[in-house]
């Protein structure tokens, strides 16, 4: 089994109870991606939708079921555009 997909799943399953630290690991490994997406918009508008991008990234692993764990792109694909 992929280290990673073992990595991410206990870190979601640990955030899900509560760990706070597992939120944050879970949510800088998405910092790339919330970058990224903070140069597509006006530079007044960046710090908001970076919050909006990590409250949404939070209710994601929160609700998330983890009985099937996906893959780290198919993490982001869901998160980025199905976001609820």
């Amino acid at each position: 089994m992929n280290p990673n997909k073992v990595e991410f799943y206990d870190a979601v399953q640990r955030a899900q109870n509560g760990d706070r630290e597992s939120m944050f690991q879970l949510i800088n490994a998405f910092q790339p991606i919330i970058q990224q997406m903070r140069h597509q918009v006006r530079p007044q508008d960046r710090d908001d939708l970076s919050q909006t991008i990590v409250e949404g990234l939070i209710i994601k692993i929160m609700n998330y079921k983890l009985e099937h764990v996906p893959t780290y792109s198919e993490f982001c694909d869901q998160l980025l555009f199905k976001a609820e």
